[in-house]
């Protein structure tokens, strides 16, 4: 516990891995431009190996050196954390005191086990990380694809942990997010996780947004965080919101990282395939992702760039 933190108040694009081989190797090479691509449209930081990283795709070595390829590419002019959950907990300590040790600004750790946990072993968990480095913790609750359900009483105990000054609540509830600030106080900062519901996750009192958007509307993203977060003006942040929306009600529906990966192929910045078993977006998808991103600003670069698919109203996708 180290009282609400303007570290994490601010915007992280979770990106997705570059990957070459169809998936078998990372491509360091686009993993820099996609790094440089963030930081030249103004985005606060990015989230390396979180849920649209591939997290539990890739080997230890893997994760290891291409963290420390782009903490040394980052060089100072953006934050960057790493997400560095693992299967064990000597696991996720190794991979933290890498990511702290070659200049990650944060980590963000969610529980991962095979075997249902307690709530006596995910507090140890979290208890031995946070003794073990320095950096700031985000305490990362994600069910849908850990398993692991923190209750907001349960996410305030963590928050007296040395380190842990952050949540991002990824249920779609909203209810948790005041119930977590009720309970927690100034504790911790809390970020906006399920991206469909950020602006009602702000108005409740998030802080901090981990979103993919961002990589496909940065400029549009972070203009809508401003008003939203930073001045509090309900009416910018609205409009700005019926904008994202579409994209970022598709990307809950399809899946992040599916969905980076192939609107990313869409719009003409490739980032390679998810490393199997999982793949890009069916064609059907590919289409209605297609019509989602002309949408956004500026207008018709999505639909230059992908010829694959046939035009397709934006209603429809948003139905799907």
């Amino acid at each position: 516990m180290s009282g609400q933190s303007g570290f994490w108040s601010r915007v992280f694009t979770f990106i997705p891995t570059p990957t070459d081989n169809d998936g078998e190797t990372i491509d360091e090479k686009r993993l820099l431009q996609t790094i440089d691509y963030q930081v030249e449209n103004g985005v606060d930081g990015i989230c390396i190996f979180g849920s649209t990283g591939g997290n539990g795709s890739f080997t230890d070595e893997e994760v290891k050196k291409a963290t420390a390829i782009a903490a040394k590419h980052v060089a100072g002019r953006m934050s960057i954390i790493a997400g560095t959950g693992a299967r064990t907990t000597s696991a996720c300590i190794s991979l933290s005191k890498h990511a702290q040790d070659v200049g990650c600004d944060g980590i963000m750790v969610l529980p991962v086990s095979y075997w249902p946990l307690t709530t006596d072993e995910v507090f140890e968990h979290y208890e031995r990380v946070a003794a073990a480095v320095k950096v700031p913790i985000c305490i990362y609750n994600n069910p849908w694809t850990t398993g692991v359900d923190m209750k907001p009483d349960f996410l305030a105990r963590l928050a007296k942990l040395d380190n842990v000054d952050c949540v991002k609540e990824s249920t779609g509830d909203l209810s948790r997010i005041t119930a977590i600030r009720l309970l927690a106080g100034d504790s911790v900062t809390l970020i906006a996780g399920w991206e469909s519901t950020s602006l009602q996750a702000f108005m409740a009192g998030a802080t901090g947004w981990a979103p993919v958007c961002t990589n496909f509307a940065p400029r549009e993203a972070m203009a809508f965080f401003d008003a939203a977060v930073r001045k509090r003006d309900a009416i910018t942040a609205g409009a700005s919101w019926d904008r994202l929306f579409p994209i970022c009600e598709f990307i809950c529906a399809k899946s992040h990282i599916r969905v980076a990966h192939t609107g990313l192929d869409i719009v003409g910045r490739p980032v390679g395939s998810p490393r199997r078993p999982m793949r890009m977006l069916g064609a059907d998808d590919r289409a209605r992702l297609r019509t989602i991103l002309n949408q956004l600003p500026p207008r018709g670069s999505a639909l230059e760039q992908d010829k694959e698919a046939k035009p397709e109203p934006v209603f429809a996708a948003a139905r799907a």
